[in-house]
């Protein structure tokens, strides 16, 4: 299994009273590939949570995973496999106990 890409969020931007504007996002450093999203936000206001509405704008891009990335992918998928094959076990013990008799 080798590295995988995964999208990175690398850059969100947020303004309250004007639109995202070219200014704003021109020193950033572009790919042919880079995903852009531009757009306002409404307000949302509730008991728990509420915030003002605001244009925003989020520049993302497929990156391959990091070594540190790789290697906790790895461990996380052997460490579900395992877990998965214990319950499959215990699955097979009730089974096992129950079609005996």
């Amino acid at each position: 299994m080798g590295k995988i890409k995964k999208e990175k969020e690398l850059l969100y931007l947020t303004k309250d009273n004007n639109p995202i504007s070219w200014k704003d996002i021109k020193d950033f450093q572009f790919e042919d590939d880079d995903v852009i999203n531009i757009g306002w936000e409404e307000p949302y206001y509730s008991e728990n949570n509420s915030y003002d509405g605001h244009f925003y704008v989020s520049i993302s891009r497929m990156v391959e995973e990091t070594d540190d990335e790789y290697n906790q992918r790895i461990a996380e998928n052997i460490k579900f496999e395992e877990e998965m094959r214990r319950k499959r076990h215990e699955q097979y013990i009730k089974l096992k106990k129950e079609f005996e008799n």
